[in-house]
């Protein structure tokens, strides 16, 4: 794309945008024997230690879920004939469309993660967190 002139149009995720830089800020993912691998419960364990950030659990599994879909497109990228998950960047449809889906996907995760969130948070007992 960038040889052709273009410039990636990444989606908008909106209210969101700080899961991707906790993303950013965790490695992306984890290290392997064989390669890159998702990133551990315990890797996030210690990254939320480390920098004082208290993850919801619906907020912790949409990391690693992120990381594992990550990788998954490095697997689907090295085919050739796998397409560009931003579109044409000379199509400013392409762009509205996966604008849309990633939106709607992080909408969705959320409702349905944030009643189990609820739920655990007011199941679980009181610990003591030196971060706060």
């Amino acid at each position: 794309m960038i040889a052709r002139g273009g410039e990636p149009i990444l989606p908008e995720v909106g209210e969101v945008a700080y899961l991707l830089r906790y993303w950013q800020d965790t490695g992306l993912v984890g290290s392997g024997a064989m390669g890159p691998i998702r990133l551990s419960a315990l890797e996030l364990m210690a990254w939320q230690e480390g920098s004082c950030v208290e993850l919801a659990p619906w907020e912790f599994a949409v990391l690693r879920e992120m990381s594992a879909q990550y990788i998954a497109s490095l697997h689907a990228a090295s085919r050739p004939d796998c397409p560009a998950p931003y579109g044409d960047a000379f199509n400013q449809l392409d762009r509205d469309v996966v604008e849309k889906k990633v939106v709607n996907q992080f909408k969705a995760f959320m409702l349905a993660q944030s009643s189990q969130s609820i739920q655990s948070t007011a199941n679980s007992s009181t610990e003591i967190n030196p971060c706060k």
